[in-house]
């Protein structure tokens, strides 16, 4: 399997950063635990190994769980599909490993922060009905996206003048500013800006 990835081009890479570009992290074994948040390049020159190589005894070694972080997307193509009207707000990220995408914590109130109050991409309602009600429809989740009786109470309260995200590559578990309330299922989850301790959230399945 090894030769065919290397057959197949499996140890280049496009970034411009190459594998410095890709972090690596959710790491459980101690002895791999010092490459939390470090790129693969730099575990790489740790091991001496090349790209596949170092794929392949990671993947083994951490019974196939090792998670990895890129940049986004490159800014100057975001705001046409910010402003485009079938464009909608939505992020992949996971909770995983100490030292997650900064997207799990930032990606909203990057939103309202840089791209609404700072670019003017698109208007502050326009910018949540893209990040609520737009992708709940795309999605047909009929009990949610809007403040309506009988649909599920999820409600964030912020301040448009001071919401910013806080998180880093370095350092991505950062709440973020001015968002001072949040509420899941009717349940406060942020009170103040500090997290309650609440999980009243849910997997939703088709």
């Amino acid at each position: 399997m090894r030769d065919e990835l290397v057959a197949r081009g499996g140890a280049a890479y496009t970034s411009a950063a190459g594998w410095a570009d890709v972090r690596l992290g959710a790491f459980s074994r101690p002895a791999n635990m010092r490459w939390e948040g470090m790129s693969l390049a730099d575990v790489m020159a740790d091991r001496g190994l090349d790209a596949v190589d170092v794929v392949c005894e990671l993947l083994l070694e951490e019974d196939l769980r090792v998670n990895q972080v890129t940049t986004g997307p490159w800014k100057p193509t975001m705001e046409p599909f910010f402003r485009h009207p079938a464009g909608m707000v939505g992020t992949d990220s996971t909770f995983i490993g100490a030292k997650p995408s900064p997207r799990t914590y930032g990606s909203y109130p990057r939103v309202l922060g840089e791209f609404v109050r700072q670019e003017h991409w698109l208007g502050l309602e326009e910018a949540v009905r893209k990040m609520t009600s737009a992708p709940a429809d795309r999605l047909g989740l009929r009990d949610r996206g809007r403040l309506a009786d009988g649909l599920k109470a999820d409600i964030v309260v912020f301040d448009p003048q001071a919401v910013r995200s806080n998180a880093t590559y370095d350092e991505p578990r950062q709440f973020p500013d001015g968002i001072e309330w949040v509420i899941v299922n009717g349940v406060v989850v942020v009170e103040r800006g500090e997290h309650t301790g609440a999980l009243p959230g849910r997997v939703l399945r088709r």
